[in-house]
C-alpha cells in the first residue's frame, strides 16, 4: 500500500515538473538560487528538488547508469577544474562591480542545476509506459503554454479593450515579463525566450511525431492526432512572438526534419487511374522520387511560415528592419546589414571568445571569467556604431559580458579539452538517437527521429544562447538519454540470451 502512494506521488510530482517548464522567469524564487537577480529562474527547480531527493539520489546506487552520463561527468570535472585554474594563477578582476569568486560559484551552480535536470530526467522514466506518461504531461505544459500566448494574441491583434494591462496583472504572477504590445511572451520572461522553448523544447518532439504519424494519445481521427493539431496551433503561435532567433530554430528543424528525418511511404498498391485534378496532383506527386518530395514538402513548409512571418512581421519595425536594407545596394554592405538588423555585436562577442581561446587552449578561462578577458581581448571595432557595446563596456552595477553562443562559451572558458569531452557526450547522444531512428518499431522509430531533430535544434540554437542555467537543452538530453536506456538495453539484453 505504502509502495502504491509513494509511485503515485512520484507521478504527481513528476507531471507537476513537466506542466512547470513554460514558466522559466518565477517571481517567487529562493534567493540562495539567484533570487530576484538572476534572469533564469525556471518554477521547474520546486518539483525538480522533491525529484532528486526522491529518485535521482537513490538511482545513483541502486541501478545500472547509463554510459552516455561518462562524458558528461568528465565534462563536469573539467569544468570545475578549468574554474578553479584562476584562483591557481591570481588572476584579479579589474572590474569594481564584480570579481572572479562570486562568478564562478555562481556559473559553477548554473551548472550544478543543468545536471540536476539532466539526470533526473534521465532517470525518471524506466519503462514504455513511463516514457508515454512523460510525454503526455509534457504536451500538457505546451498546451498551458499555447493557450497563454493565445490569450496574449488578443491584445496584439487589439481584439479586447484594455486585454493588455489585464494580461499584465496576471503576468504579474508567472513571471517578471513587462509583456510587449505587439509581441507574445508566453509564461517566460521575453517574445524570444518563449519562441525558443517552442523551437528548441518541444517541436523536435511534436515534428517526430507528426513525420512518423506516432501519438501517445488513444484519440485519433483518421489521420489527425493531437501532436498534429498543437503543431498547427504552436506554428501559428510561434510566429507572434516575432523572434528572428526562435524563428531560424525552427525553420531549421522543421527543413531537416522533413529532408532527412521523412517516414518512408508504404509500397505503392495498383489503385484505379484518378479522375478528378487534385488527385491527378496527389498521384503525381506520390510519383516523385523521395528526394523530390522531401525538398517540395520542405519548400511550401517553409514558404508559407516566411510569407505569414512577413505578414505579421510588416507591423513591428524591430522585424521589419531584416527586408528594409538592402545589402551591396549603393554604400550598403553585408557587414552593415548584420550591424543594422542588431547582429553586429555578435560577432564581436563571437570573435572575442575565439582569441580568449587562444589565449587559454588547454582549458579556458574559466566558467563565468569570460567577461573579465572581455576588453582585453576585444577586436579593434567602432562601438560607436553599436550601442549594446557601449553599454557593456561603461562601469555600472553588476556588468557582466556573455559570449551569446554556446560553443563559443564552452571554448573560451574550458578549452579544447572542455568541448572536446562536450562534443563526444554529444556524439554518444547522437548515436543512441541514431540507433532507435533506425528501429523497425514504430514507438523507438518516434524517439529516434525526435530526438535526431533535438540535436538539430540544439545545434541551431546554440547561435542564440550561452548559458548552462537554461533548461531546454537539458530536458531534450535527458529525454533521449531515457528512451536509449528504456528501448536500446533490453533489446541487446535479448540478443545476448
Amino acid at each position: 500500500m505504502l509502495s502504491k502512494r509513494l509511485s503515485l506521488a512520484r507521478k504527481i510530482v513528476w507531471a507537476l515538473f513537466l506542466v512547470s517548464l513554460p514558466v522559466s522567469s518565477f517571481p517567487y524564487f529562493p534567493a540562495s538560487l539567484g533570487g530576484g537577480d538572476a534572469s533564469v529562474r525556471p518554477l521547474l527547480v520546486y518539483p525538480l528538488l522533491i525529484l532528486v531527493l526522491a529518485v535521482t539520489f537513490p538511482a545513483l546506487w541502486k541501478r545500472p547508469l547509463p554510459r552516455v552520463w561518462l562524458p558528461f561527468f568528465a565534462f563536469v570535472t573539467l569544468a570545475v577544474i578549468s574554474s578553479l585554474l584562476p584562483f591557481i594563477r591570481g588572476d584579479i578582476s579589474h572590474l569594481k562591480e564584480v570579481s572572479i569568486a562570486p562568478r564562478v560559484v555562481r556559473s559553477l551552480i548554473t551548472l550544478a542545476l543543468a545536471g540536476a535536470i539532466y539526470l533526473t530526467v534521465s532517470l525518471v522514466p524506466r519503462d514504455k509506459n513511463e516514457l508515454r506518461f512523460t510525454l503526455q504531461w509534457f504536451y500538457v505544459g505546451l498546451g498551458v503554454a499555447l493557450f497563454w500566448g493565445s490569450l496574449q494574441i488578443l491584445y496584439v491583434l487589439d481584439i479586447i479593450p484594455n486585454w493588455l494591462q489585464i494580461m499584465r496583472g496576471m503576468q504579474h504572477y508567472i513571471s517578471d515579463s513587462r509583456l510587449s504590445p505587439s509581441r507574445v511572451s508566453g509564461m517566460a520572461l521575453e517574445p524570444s525566450w518563449f519562441a525558443d522553448q517552442l523551437a528548441a523544447l518541444w517541436l523536435p518532439w511534436i515534428l517526430g511525431a507528426v513525420l512518423t504519424d506516432y501519438t501517445v494519445f488513444k484519440w485519433r481521427w483518421r489521420w489527425v492526432t493531437i501532436e498534429k493539431i498543437l503543431f498547427v496551433w504552436m506554428s501559428g503561435v510561434l510566429l507572434f512572438t516575432l523572434s528572428r532567433a526562435g524563428l531560424g530554430v525552427a525553420v531549421a528543424v522543421i527543413g531537416a526534419g522533413v529532408l532527412f528525418f521523412r517516414r518512408k511511404p508504404a509500397p505503392a498498391q495498383e489503385q484505379p487511374k484518378p479522375k478528378r485534378w487534385w488527385e491527378r496532383i496527389r498521384a503525381a506527386f506520390a510519383n516523385l522520387p523521395g528526394p523530390a518530395r522531401s525538398v517540395i514538402t520542405a519548400g511550401s513548409i517553409l514558404l508559407v511560415i516566411a510569407a505569414l512571418f512577413f505578414t505579421v512581421g510588416t507591423q513591428s519595425n524591430y522585424i521589419s528592419r531584416m527586408w528594409e536594407y538592402a545589402p551591396f545596394s549603393g554604400n550598403n554592405t553585408l557587414q552593415g546589414y548584420f550591424r543594422y538588423i542588431g547582429f553586429g555585436p555578435r560577432f564581436v562577442y563571437w570573435e572575442t571568445a575565439y582569441r580568449v581561446f587562444n589565449h587559454y587552449p588547454l582549458f579556458g578561462v574559466g566558467l563565468g571569467n569570460f567577461t573579465f578577458h572581455f576588453i582585453d581581448m576585444m577586436p579593434g571595432v567602432q562601438v560607436g556604431y553599436m550601442p549594446e557595446l557601449l553599454r557593456r563596456l561603461v562601469p555600472r552595477v553588476g556588468r557582466v559580458i556573455t559570449s551569446k553562443n554556446f560553443f563559443a562559451h564552452l571554448l573560451a572558458e574550458t578549452g579544447f579539452v572542455g568541448t572536446a569531452v562536450f562534443v563526444t557526450f554529444l556524439v554518444m547522444l547522437a548515436g543512441g538517437a541514431f540507433y532507435l531512428w533506425r528501429s523497425n518499431e514504430k514507438e523507438e522509430r518516434y524517439w529516434g527521429t525526435a530526438a535526431l531533430i533535438g540535436i538539430v535544434a540544439f545545434v541551431v540554437d546554440t547561435f542564440s544562447y550561452d548559458s548552462f542555467a537554461v533548461p531546454n537543452p537539458w530536458i531534450v538530453f535527458g529525454f533521449i538519454t531515457a528512451a536509449a536506456k528504456v528501448f536500446i538495453r533490453p533489446r541487446s539484453t535479448s540478443k545476448k540470451e
